[in-house]
């Protein structure tokens, strides 16, 4: 027993060493669950003191794909493109397609309620509520353009109820109200301030009407980067009605259940 609790404190210890580094300088020193490395040494594409590791490389070159199998759904997928955005992306779990990104899609989710600044490039994307385990996913994509991509797993808690997100992208008419509901966030990054806006129904009955500057402002609240997002993590919001003077896209968030 003596000896187990010595391991204990030597790890608090080493975790306590790694938090402070990865404060000062930006570097994550990560200790992976049993079965991993003990010790990994990964640069800090995720929050700082999230738990995660490189799983993957994407070779890269123009009109490439891969794809990449893990026993897990992980909370949070990041990686680097540099200057070529994936053209797609697709995360699918035990043959049901969570996740079907092109590249518009990935530029208006990214970062969705991260506190915290990005360094240039990255993408942060959220696929679960928690880790998921014993679950077949796959990830695979297209490369634009030359130069490897490494993709990163990572996830800040590992609870039984954790569920995954889905995605999906709707098709609003012009000048035609498009409503939504049951969604965990809509993404309209496209709406025209001036002319557009969004009327939101809350499950209280009461209404109210956002326009571009308002969404942008809100979303601050939560994100370091404002996007046009209506945010409904917290259910409290039963119908988005969505009214643009010009045909655009809008990117669904849900849980899936």
């Amino acid at each position: 027993m003596k000896k187990y609790l010595d391991q204990i404190v030597n790890l608090t210890f080493v975790a306590i060493l790694a938090s402070a580094i990865a404060y000062s300088t930006g570097i994550n020193f990560l200790i992976p669950f049993i079965g991993f490395e003990a010790l990994s040494f990964v640069p800090n594409l995720m929050p700082t003191g999230t738990l995660g590791i490189k799983f993957a490389t994407a070779p890269g070159g123009a009109a490439t794909a891969f794809s990449f199998n893990l026993p897990y759904l992980p909370q949070f997928l990041t990686y680097n493109p540099a200057a070529n955005p994936l053209t797609s992306l697709k995360v699918s779990m035990k043959g049901t397609v969570l996740h079907d990104w092109n590249a518009a899609h990935i530029a208006a989710v990214n970062g969705f309620m991260f506190n915290g600044v990005l360094p240039a490039n990255n993408v942060l994307l959220r696929l679960a509520t928690g880790q998921m385990n014993n679950q077949d996913v796959t990830i695979s994509g297209v490369t634009s353009a030359a130069g490897a991509i490494d993709l990163f797993a990572s996830s800040d808690n590992e609870l039984p109820s954790s569920r995954p997100f889905m995605s999906r992208m709707a098709q609003i008419l012009a000048l035609t109200p498009t409503m939504f509901q049951k969604f965990t966030a809509l993404f309209v990054p496209t709406l025209a301030a001036g002319t557009d806006r969004v009327e939101v129904l809350y499950s209280n009955g009461h209404r109210q009407i956002f326009e571009n500057q308002e969404l942008q402002a809100l979303s601050g609240i939560y994100q370091q980067t404002n996007g046009v997002i209506i945010n409904n993590v917290n259910s409290y919001i039963d119908q988005a009605w969505v009214v643009c003077a010009a045909a655009q896209p809008a990117y669904i968030l849900s849980v899936a259940i």
